[in-house]
This record gives C-alpha cells, structure tokens and sequence, in this order.
C-alpha cells in the first residue's frame, strides 16, 4: 500500500497519470504467468525482462486495427455510420482512437493516415481541409499525448500527406510519431519535403517499403517507436534480451553463440509464448473485442516480438575491446550474434504467431529511460559513429535479420537545409543498401529522437522545474537524455 500512497501523493504527475501507475500496480500484485524457473532467474537477473507490460496482461501491448474497413463500414458498437466527407471521417477516427487499448494505455497505430482521408479530401475546399487536418493534429498532440502514439503517410504523394508533412513542420509537436513509406512510385518532390521536415522535427522514419513487405506482405503499419506489424494485427508481448548482460564472463563469440545464446533465447520464447496464450487461452481477449467483431483485428495477423539490445558492448566485451563500426572483425562477430539469435528464434515454434508464419517476430528493441551503458537494438554506441556510409553499409548488414522492427539514426548539422539534393542521396542510398528505417534530424531541433520516440528540449527543462507535463514519454526522455546521451550523436554535414 505505500507504494500506491507514493502514487497518490506524487505532485510531478497528473491524475491520467496517477491513475495509470495504480493500474500497474494492482497489475503486478497479481502472480506472474506461468514460466519455468529456469525463465523467471533470467528475468530476475535482467538478461531477459516483458518492459513492464505487467504480471498479468488484460490486452496485445500493440493493435493495429483495420481503421480502413472502419472507415468503410462504421461500428456497431461505437454507433457510428460510415463517413460522407472528411469532417465525418476525422471525427469517427477520433471516437475510435479512445478504444484502441495498448501497453501504454493509448494507441500506438494511428492508421496510413493519407491512404484512409485522401479520399475525403475533394469533400472541402483545401483551405478546410488544411485546417481540419491542422486541428486533427492538435487533438491528437493534446488527447493521446505519448510519444509512441504512431502515424504513417506515404509510399504516393497525397495532398494529405503533403499537408500532414507541412504541418509537422508548422507546428513542431513530438506528438504524433510519424512514418513515411518509401517506394519506387514515391517522387523526389514528396520525399524532398520529408526530409526538410525531419531536419526541424526529428520525423517522419524513412521506411522501406521493399523490405518490409518481403517480411510481412503488402499490409503492414508502423507503430510505436518503430514496430513494423501487419495491419489489423499487432503483437501480443515484447519480451527482450540484454546482449551486454547475457555476454557477461563469457570469452569469445563461438562460445557465446553455442552455449550461451540458445538457451536464453530458449527461455525467451517461452515467456513470449505463456504470456501469448494467457491473453488468448484465459483473458480470451479475442472472443470479447469489439474490434476483433467488426473484423478490425484478426487474429491470424498477429504475432508476438523478441527484442535484442546491446549488441554493441557484448561484442566489445566477446572479442576483448573490438567495436562495431571500427573493426571489420567486430562487424562480422556482430553480424553472426544476430543470424545465429535469428535461427534460434525461427526453430522455435511462436504461440498463436499466424501474422509471421508461426514464428515469433524479431526486434531490435530501442532501450528504456533505465538502461545505462548500453546501446540500442544493433546501433553503434553513441559518439563511436564512424563515416556515415561505413554506418549505412554496417547497419544495413546488422537489420536484415529483424522483421518486426529495427533502425538507425543520423543527426545532421544546418548546412544541410541547403542540400536537400544531396540528403535525398543518403537517403536513397541507405534504403538501396538495404536499411530498413531510419530517421534524421538537424542539430539545432529543438525536438530530440531519444531512441525511438521523441521530446522536446524544452519540455524537458519544465520537467526538470518540477512542473507537470502532459506528454508521458517527457519523464522516460528526461531520464534517457541523461543514461543514454542523445545529443552526443555524430553530426554529419552533406557534402
């Protein structure tokens, strides 16, 4: 009961906020799903953790309805008729934003926003529909206030996406994240404005269209930090695996791969895989969804996610001080870690994983505001970035193995407004080369890519003030700005 006092009691959060540490609380009093002992002392000692979804999970940490058949069809249960114009469609995917659950409490999928309004779009003059838009921003920003709230544009130029994308750039929000799907139909002009808008604002991601859908099919969103999941489906748990950790009084990368790695990997899966079953098998979340009966999910789109972070310093620590990016013995010790961690994973059956053919998805995970000395996913340490196109051609090797979500990130300096040109270069290099997301920003934003989600520098000044904030991830990007060093990122200029 002390720590719900704590709660109560705290004065640097708001009641939403209260009220959703007390749900957690009550959450984690419950016993935890049934694992092996085994399991449970990897999770104890911190090679493996859920990131805190909870001992006893109600709901999928992440949904990615079907908002275009909503869009079609209406909803019975929100009682809503399908749209006539764009006022009608804004509202109906303002309504149904309330009911998506995930482990945050607010959706992380928002839908392909321009492929689901450009429709609507010739219903309103373009003045009406630059200020609908504007104002469908505003209330995503102030109502569904969490960094990991996600929505995608893109692969084709839509005067929604164009005005989206300006917007953005207009009102310099963290609020929504943001995803643009690129592809061979995608034209300069619409991919130049993107990227002069992620130099103000740290978005949208630059996601491979190709490479995506050879993983997941053509149906697919980015959700959260960088999740990429099947639309109408989503992921039933996150459980990942501390690379640094696991690699601990372990000498050479052979070892680590043979005896170590495997049973880990192991005792990952079956946590995935009991946590999957308990939400399908005892919460029967799929039998009592409205979203699951109007056929908004499905569960044949599913599949659950096996996180690795800290690849960096395991193998800094296996080959005796080599680092990845620097030593080309690094890059390939780092490489054969993640092909061996992705056959591990492909010989064990995933519960109710129908979405990735069985399989449990693999994700290079994007770290929490309480991991120290360690780095994301596959990245290189932060500071330690050599040449950007030595970054891409490591990087590109380290993200084919990950279905289900990885990327990168490149900070430039403010010459490159002056050179969109050469930006675009990059970017299309990178994604030829076979990266499968990145993000950019400029130096000087006043909007910070911690790892995945976004903050602004001067929310978190008023968070360090004491003063309350609306957004959720203002608290986990002022811890991360101090243990993970965001703004120690390389900047590059682009010559």
């Amino acid at each position: 009961m002390n720590g719900a006092m704590e709660i109560i009691k705290n004065v640097s959060i708001d009641w939403k906020q209260k009220k959703a540490q007390l749900a957690a609380l009550a959450q984690n009093s419950l016993p935890y799903v049934r694992i092996s002992p085994e399991a449970r002392s990897y999770m104890e000692s911190g090679v493996l953790d859920d990131l805190n979804e909870g001992h006893a999970p109600c709901s999928p940490r992440y949904l990615l309805p079907d908002y275009a058949k909503f869009i079609k069809q209406g909803s019975r249960f929100l009682d809503l008729k399908p749209p006539a114009d764009l006022y009608e469609a804004i509202t109906a995917l303002q309504i149904l934003y309330n009911f998506v659950p995930s482990v945050t409490g607010l959706p992380v999928f928002l839908g392909r926003i321009d492929e689901l309004l450009e429709p609507f779009s010739e219903s309103v003059t373009e003045r009406e529909c630059r200020n609908l838009l504007r104002n469908f921003l505003i209330y995503i920003d102030r109502t569904l206030p969490d960094g990991f709230v996600h929505m995608n544009i893109g692969p084709q130029e839509t005067m929604i996406g164009r005005l989206v994308l300006e917007l953005e750039k207009e009102l310099k929000k963290a609020v929504p994240n943001l995803s643009l799907i690129i592809n061979e139909e995608t034209p300069d002009s619409f991919l130049a404005l993107a990227a002069e808008t992620a130099l103000v604002t740290g978005k949208p991601y630059f996601a491979n269209d190709r490479q995506i859908r050879e993983a997941l099919g053509d149906n697919y969103g980015i959700a959260s930090c960088y999740n990429s999941l099947k639309l109408g489906g989503g992921s039933f748990t996150l459980v990942r695996l501390n690379l640094k950790q696991a690699a601990e009084k372990i000498s050479g990368v052979d070892d680590f791969i043979k005896h170590i790695l495997p049973d880990i990997i192991k005792a990952q899966c079956e946590i995935i895989n009991a946590r999957a079953r308990f939400l399908v098998e005892e919460v029967r979340f799929f039998e009592n969804s409205f979203l699951v009966r109007e056929g908004l999910l499905d569960i044949g789109n599913f599949t659950s996610m096996a996180g690795i972070f800290g690849l960096f310093e395991c193998v800094e620590q296996l080959t005796g001080g080599l680092k990845v990016g620097r030593d080309e013995a690094a890059n390939q010790a780092a490489v054969k870690i993640i092909e061996a961690g992705a056959e591990c994973l492909n010989a064990t059956e995933g519960a109710y994983c129908y979405g990735t053919g069985g399989r449990i998805g693999f994700h290079a995970q994007s770290l929490i505001d309480s991991d120290v000395e360690v780095t994301a996913g596959v990245r290189i340490r932060v500071g330690e970035e050599p040449s950007i196109f030595d970054q891409i051609r490591i990087e590109s090797r380290l993200q084919r193995p990950f279905n289900t979500g990885v990327s990168d990130i490149y900070v430039f300096d403010s010459t490159a407004q002056t050179n969109v040109a050469g930006l675009l270069t990059i970017i299309k290099g990178a994604l030829k080369n076979g990266i499968k997301m990145l993000a950019l920003s400029g130096s000087d934003s006043e909007l910070v890519r911690i790892t995945g989600y976004l903050v602004k520098k001067s929310d978190l000044e008023a968070y360090h003030n004491h003063e309350q904030m609306r957004e959720d991830t203002v608290q986990l990007g002022a811890n991360s700005f101090i243990t993970q060093k965001p703004l120690a990122r390389k900047v590059r200029s682009v010559d």
